[in-house]
């Protein structure tokens, strides 16, 4: 017990020295903004807002792009936001809870290596340093400070352990379809992009084991419980997006379709770049404004020694040695070279080659400390482990001063009013019809509209010349206002980006619902518009998001599983339990006998 009370202990004051260190740059007054950073700072907000408000499985953030609202909810989960923005309802300055978020995303993700490397090779010293590796990989330097990508610095929690899962469904008699189809679920609903990378892998695993599989039906099995149990946990997000995506045509659509994937690939000398550069996704603007996408040195190199060491004929180190061929495999594929200009129909999905980086950081960073191990056996060279692992930090040191040197003016206690204020923070000022600080590039905005949401207003269009617009209100999640009468044809348009599920409640002067009535699109500028049909009298018409059905039933497919997956694994642990008091009473009962 004290064994073990000392190793853990140790484990986490390495975790918590090298996570410091790694976020040193954020102790300073400021915040460096990275590309995406203050649409993820207007995320926390907009989630806090809806938990004051009571709306704790919110669709839309109806606040946001100046109250017309923006149903990112609907297409980028914010499930990994619920901890930040709790932080941030203790009242706990919007810049200082995105600060903590950052430090807790680090300490996740060296423990989730370190746990990875430890389960499968048993070598802790190992264990050590691929989670020091991970932690300083170029590529997520890059992603924290300069892109401000806070889908793939959560997804890099979770890649280590569905790399653990993986191993223990196919080289081990120890696995589970519950963890193996949780680890999944979680990845897809913190970055899309990186789950479709891991399932690739997945299926490169399932292939190179496919006779073993084949012998065994128990693996088949697993693995279609678990593609089982992360869709069905999964229902609450993956139904209503997919339902969303079939209403409408969205920017992100035009987005990806336009894109040419050949000006986002590599050059072989970036694959070395030791300075971490605050540029741009493309290399067509030029050689210095070319963003640092690499592993890194030392889990550049490092793995190579998997081709030296000893050839072992163990699973972990042909596991490693397959993690680390895919790893330089997707280095490769990023490079200009590949010709990704004939690829953009099966692959724009992806936007930039350059994020099969996030996998190739992810996997030789796991094989880095393995193939150490494979060439040195035993504690006797502690200190080599060490001096790897001190390299390690102090490049990440020189690459994470250049952070410090950067200029900001938002500071850890500038408002989020400021934050969100396109003029105020964003480098070029103004230089969009919607907020940009808000919606990034709006990729969730109805495609085809040239609506000036910032100019527009607040307030309601008709052709309606019979009946002034009565009693406007507004609040979180509605608007409300009556009309004396009206005709057949008669339209109101709403100062309201139209998604399906939104509804008009109809009530006659003295309160009584009367009916509902289901909008649709105005054609132009793609707002909530609904016709209130001939009436005579005066109506109070109150508008909402409800939701849809398939929201609603997707959630209860959720809620199912869970609780399914919740008694079928206290079950689980209940008859482990039980075998092993019954192990014990029987070893008792020999003892006692002999």
């Amino acid at each position: 017990m004290y064994k073990l009370a000392k190793e853990n202990k140790l484990l986490l004051l390495i975790c918590l020295f090298t996570s410091l260190i790694f976020v040193y740059p954020l102790f300073s007054k400021t915040l460096i903004p990275g590309h995406d950073t203050y649409f993820h700072l207007c995320r926390i907000e907009a989630l806090k807002n809806a938990y004051q408000h009571g709306d704790f499985l919110p669709k839309l953030y109806y606040y946001q792009n100046f109250n017309f609202g923006y149903a990112t909810p609907l297409f980028y989960s914010d499930l990994f936001l619920i901890v930040p923005s709790i932080i941030r309802l203790t009242g706990t300055p919007i810049v200082i809870t995105f600060k903590i978020f950052l430090f807790l995303c680090t300490v996740f993700t060296f423990m989730s290596m370190y746990y990875a490397v430890y389960k499968i090779n048993k070598n802790r010293l190992a264990a050590y340093l691929s989670a020091i590796i991970y932690v300083f990989t170029a590529y997520r330097i890059t992603d924290v400070y300069v892109r401000g990508a806070m889908g793939e610095v959560v997804a890099m929690i979770f890649i280590p352990l569905i790399l653990a899962e993986i191993y223990s469904v196919l080289y081990t008699d120890n696995y589970s379809s519950i963890r193996l189809g949780i680890c999944f679920g979680l990845l897809l609903l913190s970055h899309n992009i990186t789950f479709v990378f891991m399932c690739v892998i997945f299926g490169i695993f399932i292939i190179i084991n496919c006779k073993k599989i084949l012998k065994d039906k128990r693996r088949i099995f697993t693995i279609l419980k678990a593609i089982i149990i992360a869709f069905g946990c999964l229902a609450f997000f993956i139904f209503p997006m997919f339902e969303q995506l079939n209403s409408g045509n969205y920017t992100v659509n035009e987005f990806v379709n336009d894109f040419n994937l050949s000006n986002y690939t590599l050059f072989f000398k970036q694959l070395f770049t030791l300075k971490i550069n605050f540029g741009l996704a493309g290399h067509e603007f030029g050689e210095s404004m070319w963003m640092t996408t690499n592993t890194g040195l030392v889990s550049l190199f490092l793995p190579l020694l998997m081709f030296k060491g000893k050839k072992k004929k163990t699973s972990d180190y042909t596991f490693a040695l397959i993690c680390t061929l895919i790893g330089f495999l997707s280095l490769f594929a990023c490079l200009d070279i590949v010709p990704w200009d004939h690829l953009n129909k099966i692959f724009s999905f992806m936007q930039f080659p350059w994020r099969l980086v996030i996998i190739a950081s992810s996997l030789l960073s796991f094989s880095s400390g393995i193939a150490l191990s494979s060439v040195l056996e035993g504690e006797n060279y502690k200190y080599i482990y060490t001096a790897f692992a001190c390299v390690t930090i102090l490049i990440g040191v020189y690459q994470l001063s250049v952070i410090l040197n950067q200029e900001s003016n938002i500071f850890n206690n500038t408002p989020y009013s400021l934050i969100a204020d396109d003029e105020y923070s964003g480098k070029h000022g103004i230089v969009t019809k919607f907020n940009q600080a808000e919606l990034a590039l709006g990729d969730y905005l109805p495609k085809g509209t040239d609506i000036d949401y910032r100019n527009y207003g607040d307030y309601i269009k008709t052709n309606n010349e019979k009946s002034d617009i009565l009693d406007f209100h507004r609040n979180y999640n509605n608007i409300e206002f009556a009309i004396e009468k009206s005709s057949s044809n008669t339209f109101y348009i709403l100062p309201l980006t139209y998604y399906k599920g939104y509804i008009v409640q109809c009530y006659d002067q003295n309160g009584k619902f009367e009916k509902e009535i289901i909008p649709y699109p105005d054609q132009e500028t793609y707002l909530v518009t609904f016709n209130p049909g001939e009436q005579m009298e005066r109506k109070k018409y109150i508008i909402y998001y409800k939701g849809t059905k398939i929201q609603f039933i997707s959630n209860g497919i959720t809620l199912l599983f869970i609780i399914v997956v919740f008694f079928q694994e206290a079950a689980r642990k209940f008859r482990k339990s039980q075998n092993c008091q019954l192990k014990k009473e029987k070893a008792e009962r020999s003892e006692f006998q002999g």
